[in-house]
């Protein structure tokens, strides 16, 4: 996946996604100078708590993913 489909699979915004990869946040391959995600490795890192920052409005991503059926935008 790109940080477009991602973002859009997440609904959350590109930016989100670009500056997670920037601090290591989420799992990503660079390929050459493109940046791509696998399905299984995002599935995984969402499972696992998603992007833990100690910022209360993005702790817990992964359960209003999974749960509410229409996240937020991580506070963006």
């Amino acid at each position: 996946m790109t940080i477009g489909e991602l973002a859009e699979h997440l609904r959350l915004r590109p930016q989100t996604i670009r500056r997670w990869v920037q601090t290591d946040g989420i799992p990503y391959r660079r390929i050459r100078a493109s940046i791509r995600f696998r399905v299984s490795e995002i599935e995984k890192w969402v499972e696992g708590g998603g992007m833990k920052t100690g910022n209360d409005e993005t702790d817990g991503l992964q359960v209003e993913l999974f749960q509410n059926g229409e996240p937020e935008d991580a506070g963006e």
